[in-house]
């Protein structure tokens, strides 16, 4: 079994993809995938690298070498270099998956096609997926997200929407004239496209994010442009896949929490770093497996994550979680976006504010951190910038901030 036989059990005239007004059949996307893997010299192993402009391109020949002796691997166009696999490829990898965390510097990880579709009656039940879902979606399948979105989606035979331009206004225009019913998009994109919504949209049923921290403040601006949502924010990672969930009533004042375990994981915490117990992993990795990210549970019995053991510093003596004061920053209305830095022994917060918080001085939201935070927490200084640098996934990199004027 592969993810082109799984596809090619869906009646061809149902409609698989929409892309900048093209729409695709699942018969069409067999046929062109087929196609490919006829064309294509699969008798030597090894790595297939794709680097497509569109997902309709990226999609079949990621269909058409998933299975056979040619593992797929597709890569971002902002990539400036192949990454280089740990080790050889296994045996039993359908595909390669990247991941980059905070980075920039991709890695390759690879997976057996059951670490995935084995799951996808699980995640689909829990977010809200089947035949009939029509979901927004937006960005390239290297980001690992994407991939197994458009994957589970097709394991039942439902429906994806894209558009290519980085812009919110047709993503909503897209989802109106298609007639979309659900969204998946990592949280800034779901701000940027609940803002630029001309009118409430009441056949929106399921929003899905992750990646990125997810506030209440998120979840009443989604109420009011798609008021009869469900809001499901996941905490996962391409090497574990996904680890715990959280619903949009389930939610609390810190963004920091990302709520209860998937059904058949295990989450073990030891001093701090958080330990993952899960059969969906990635190929050669041991259980429990940490890929270093830091968290507690809570009295509330839900994870909360600190981010990156990279990302906590030793200022004076005091470990210090840049994540912690990013989830601050996150918490506050006039915030859209915020990176923490350590420059020159101290931290620098970066901050994207809302376009109805624009000129707001910098000293009131420390105020409000000053209620959030303890003393020796709060950053030196905060720095105002339009835009955070990101990675193909769209996370933050924080390394590619560099120290500016105050404001």
């Amino acid at each position: 079994m592969d993810y082109l036989e799984m596809i090619r059990a869906v009646p061809a005239h149902r409609t698989a993809l929409i892309e900048d007004s093209n729409c695709y059949t699942y018969g069409s996307i067999v046929r062109d995938a087929d196609e490919i893997r006829h064309q294509s010299d699969l008798l030597d192993p090894g790595l297939e690298w794709i680097d497509e402009a569109s997902v309709y391109g990226q999609l079949i020949q990621f269909l058409a070498y998933s299975g056979t002796n040619k593992v797929p691997v597709i890569i971002s166009r902002e990539t400036t270099r192949r990454p280089i696999p740990g080790s050889p490829v296994p045996s039993t990898a359908c595909m390669g998956v990247l991941t980059s965390g905070t980075t920039g510097i991709p890695k390759i990880w690879f997976r057996t096609f059951e670490s995935w579709h084995s799951f996808f009656p699980t995640q689909n039940h829990i977010f809200g997926i089947n035949s009939s879902s029509r979901m927004l979606v937006h960005g390239s399948l290297a980001f690992t997200g994407n991939l197994n979105m458009y994957l589970s989606l097709m394991s039942e035979g439902a429906s994806a929407i894209t558009c290519s331009p980085v812009y919110p206004p047709a993503w909503n225009q897209a989802m109106v004239d298609y007639q979309a019913n659900g969204v998946y998009l990592i949280p800034s994109k779901l701000r940027l496209l609940a803002r630029t919504a001309s009118e409430c949209n009441p056949y929106i049923k399921t929003i899905v994010s992750g990646s990125q921290s997810l506030g209440l403040g998120d979840i009443r601006l989604l109420r009011t442009a798609y008021p009869n949502n469900q809001c499901t924010l996941y905490y996962g990672a391409s090497e574990l896949s996904f680890v715990s969930f959280i619903r949009d009533s389930q939610m609390n004042d810190d963004p920091a929490c990302v709520g209860l375990p998937f059904p058949g994981i295990n989450i073990m915490i030891k001093n701090n770093e958080i330990s993952v117990d899960t059969p969906y992993r990635a190929l050669g990795l041991p259980t429990p497996c940490s890929v270093g990210d830091m968290g507690y549970t809570g009295a509330d019995g839900y994870l909360y994550l600190l981010g990156r053991k990279n990302n906590v510093y030793n200022i004076h003596g005091r470990k210090i979680s840049a994540s912690l004061i990013e989830h601050a920053l996150m918490a506050l209305d006039e915030v859209d976006e915020a990176a923490v830095t350590l420059e020159h022994g101290a931290l620098t917060a970066y901050v994207v504010l809302n376009p109805q918080s624009e000129g707001t001085p910098a000293y009131l939201l420390m105020e409000q951190l000053k209620q959030r935070l303890n003393p020796y927490e709060l950053p030196r200084r905060i720095i105002y910038t339009k835009e955070l640098p990101k990675n193909s996934s769209g996370k933050p990199v924080p390394s590619l901030l560099s120290a500016a004027d105050p404001h």
